[in-house]
């Protein structure tokens, strides 16, 4: 009888075969990637991260002029912890599924040890990863096609979700062979918006190891010119493969896997950590060269491009910015009356970056320090064959950046000279610019609005990226904005400006007088502002 049943048992895999194993185990790697890209919260992540994206293409609210490198580390910052949070709470899901069911007993009858089927569940991020690097790449993508996009999208950054999403993932499975409780993975994606605060204050106080953390971001608060900012982005990618890959050695070693697979992975694993954050540690050598060219001879890395009468100047990879300083200029020349005399050379703009008052941890410099930097930006436009160019900066796109170049454009059209740097732009002149920036567009005039919001004592003509703007006193931008407040068909403001346009236009003469001439209130001048100094 025994014989008989033994003849007709049916004839079972060998739990040992290693082509059996590995046949199961990518069965299971495949089973548990799909039940993890159809998860609700992977899902739910993947509209998060696309949703407000895509609304702001359709309110009409989209950045149409991005600086790829700068989107990149924005795209990081909200993969890590939507994207890389997501896989972190459902890979933890998935290893402790056996746990939370109470089934752990029956998974010792199944073909894969537990080394095995964790390392199925590891694979199973593969998927995420990919899903991770489709979302990252449609944003940039779109973001790169557009004729305003400045700067070149990096391999290594566009890469980067990705394995935060695989790191994150590991980081999950890590934690669920670890402690059998789905509690913990809520709490490491806290600490993970812990780190990604940690990251950006770092990057602000420029603390010594800020390489260290899963986004590198560079210390520069504005964009900057390609080889000014020290983002090794390459070095950070192979640092961040070489922590996963420690992560998955934990993993491993703790469900019993053989000795050489976890000493390999220990000895692949630290290579890659400890060499690519040794080797990103390291600034390039070329940077401070870079940094001083960019700042101090500009015009010899830049290209040129004239349209009509007005010569444009820009950094390599910033020619689609062009098209909308040219917007700008030909708005403000519109209001500028016809029978203006405007003095001086052709009109020029130049882009111009000034990395030490955008840096982080840069010291904004006094008014004379501001004044010898412009004038040392104005001999070396001189001598490029732009003299007094309109200053434009890095950052554009916004209705504050285009109010910015349309006061330095107004400027150049009063005075017949670019705007030296310092002091206030005081009486009339001041009013009539202001006014003049505002007339020009409703974008600029949008901008004046909102720079008159966040400033104080002097509606100041600065954005983030263009420093050393004009500074147009309260009490003169009071008095524009009231004007601005007349319908734009108004018929008697435009020709009270070209009658008076000379007077206007006189350094002496008071902010009085444009209210009588338009009759428009005028402030009383403060103590404070009384003592203002303003350019002469």
């Amino acid at each position: 009888m025994t014989a008989t049943l033994t003849a007709d048992a049916p004839t079972r895999p060998t739990p040992s075969s290693s082509n059996g194993r590995r046949k199961a185990l990518l069965a299971l790697a495949r089973f548990e990637s799909i039940r993890m890209l159809r998860h609700p919260l992977t899902i739910a992540a993947s509209l998060l991260f696309l949703g407000p994206w895509l609304w702001g293409w359709l309110s009409g609210s989209a950045n149409r002029y991005p600086v790829l490198p700068d989107e990149l580390i924005t795209i990081q910052l909200l993969a890590l912890p939507i994207l890389g949070g997501s896989a972190l709470i459902v890979a933890n899901l998935v290893t402790l599924r056996a746990s939370r069911h109470r089934v752990d007993a029956s998974y010792d009858v199944l073909v894969l040890p537990p080394a095995w089927r964790v390392g199925g569940f590891l694979l199973a991020l593969l998927p995420l990863a990919g899903l991770s690097l489709v979302l990252v790449g449609v944003r940039v993508g779109v973001s790169a096609v557009l004729p305003g996009a400045a700067g070149n999208a990096d391999v290594a950054t566009l890469v980067t979700p990705a394995a935060l999403t695989l790191l994150l993932g590991a980081a999950g499975v890590l934690a669920g062979v670890l402690i059998r409780s789905a509690l913990i993975a809520p709490l490491l994606v806290l600490l993970v918006l812990v780190v990604e605060f940690a990251a950006i204050t770092v990057a602000i106080i420029d603390a010594g190891w800020r390489f260290l953390l899963p986004v590198y971001i560079s210390e520069f608060l504005a964009p900057v010119p390609a080889g000014v900012a020290d983002r090794p982005a390459a070095r950070h990618l192979v640092y961040l493969v070489g922590i996963t890959v420690l992560l998955v050695t934990a993993v491993l070693a703790r469900t019993r896997a053989r000795r050489s697979v976890v000493a390999a992975g220990l000895a692949v694993g630290l290579i890659l950590g400890v060499g690519g954050g040794l080797a990103q540690s390291r600034p390039d050598p070329g940077i401070a060269a870079a940094r001083a060219t960019v700042e101090d001879r500009a015009a010899s890395i830049q290209s040129c491009v004239r349209r009509d009468d007005v010569t444009y100047c820009y950094f390599d990879g910033f020619d689609g910015f062009v098209a909308g300083w040219e917007s700008v200029v030909t708005s403000v020349r519109k209001v500028v009356p016809d029978s203006a005399t405007v003095s001086g050379p052709p009109l020029a703009v130049r882009q111009r970056t000034a990395l030490d008052e955008i840096s982080a941890q840069g010291q904004a410099g006094s008014v004379a320090e501001d004044m010898r930097t412009v004038a040392g930006w104005k001999a070396e436009d001189a001598a490029a064959g732009t003299p007094e160019a309109v200053r434009v900066g890095t950052g554009w796109g916004d209705d504050r950046s285009a109010a910015v170049l349309a006061s330095g454009v107004a400027y150049r059209l009063m005075a017949g000279q670019a705007h030296d740097g310092g002091n206030y732009l005081c009486g009339a002149r001041g009013a009539l610019l202001v006014w003049l920036v505002g007339r020009a567009s409703p974008t600029t005039l949008a901008g004046v609005r909102s720079l008159d919001e966040s400033s104080t004592g002097a509606l100041v003509f600065a954005d983030y990226s263009a420093m050393y703007g004009i500074s147009a006193q309260d009490r003169a931008a009071a008095s524009a904005l009231a004007l601005l407040e007349r319908p734009a068909d108004d018929k008697v403001v435009v020709p009270l400006v070209e009658r008076h346009w000379a007077e206007l236009t006189a350094p002496d003469t008071p902010l009085e007088r444009f209210g009588a001439i338009f009759g428009v209130p005028v402030q009383p001048p403060s103590e404070y502002q009384g003592e203002l100094p303003c350019t002469a």
